[in-house]
């Protein structure tokens, strides 16, 4: 009887523990949580298709140990973005020298490896807006024209694993550009991510099947770009 109980009692606990072990398995392990205070980062340097040149300017860099077993890399920046005149905040993040996401350019006009973050349109002639209750505003609030919109939070995550090196120092680079040669783009206050899963991850996800999700009454329509629509331009 002692027996029989000891094997159940074996069972219970052998069934207990292997679905802890799968969730274990699925941990987000995050290995890097740092910030940045103090003056602003500028850049005045644009950016081509991965890897340039021009390559923007470099913000954060970072060494980790990368535990055995890990398949996936997150990066996620955190932080305040100004940008002057319209032009666009680029960034790219890089895992060990490739390029996380490297994506396309889209109506943010960003080169491949690179992803667009912020932007204010340029008004010309002038709009007048009111902010912080002052009224009859058209130049931005920072001196940076009429597309100088200061301080608005940017917050984004790259996964990448095109270079990943489990059981060893990985190396994990941010860079930022602007969208125009010569006209600075800043961020300050800033905060950085680095985490992993031993999933294999970060893939591409597949497209909409057509009519999926249509509700009833409204019609299908194929997507379009934002920047072939009449008039329209980059997003």
């Amino acid at each position: 009887m002692r027996k029989s109980v000891s094997i159940a009692a074996t069972l219970t606990a052998v069934l207990f523990i292997l679905p802890a072990l799968s969730v274990q398995a699925q941990v987000l392990n995050r290995h890097v949580a740092e910030f940045r205070f103090g003056a602003e980062q500028v850049s005045t340097v644009t950016a081509a298709a991965f890897p340039g040149p021009p390559d923007g300017t470099l913000i954060y860099t970072r060494s980790f140990l990368l535990p055995p077993g890990q398949r996936t890399v997150f990066v996620t920046l955190s932080t305040t973005g100004d940008a002057h005149f319209g032009d666009a905040l680029w960034f790219s993040a890089r895992l060990n020298g490739m390029v996380c996401n490297r994506g396309d350019e889209g109506a943010g006009f960003a080169p491949p490896g690179w992803i667009p973050l912020q932007k204010h349109f340029s008004y010309d002639p002038p709009v007048a807006y009111t902010s912080g209750g002052i009224p009859g505003q058209i130049t931005g609030d920072g001196g940076g024209g009429t597309g100088d919109m200061h301080d608005n939070g940017i917050y984004y995550t790259w996964c990448c694993k095109d270079k990943i090196n489990p059981g060893a120092v990985n190396l994990v680079e941010i860079k930022m550009a602007t969208s125009f040669a010569g006209t600075p783009v800043f961020v300050e206050r800033s905060h950085y991510y680095i985490d992993s899963v031993d999933l294999d991850l970060c893939n591409e996800a597949a497209p909409i099947p057509p009519g999926t999700g249509i509700p009833p009454g409204e019609v299908a329509v194929e997507p379009v770009l934002e920047e072939n629509l009449s008039g329209g331009g980059g997003g």
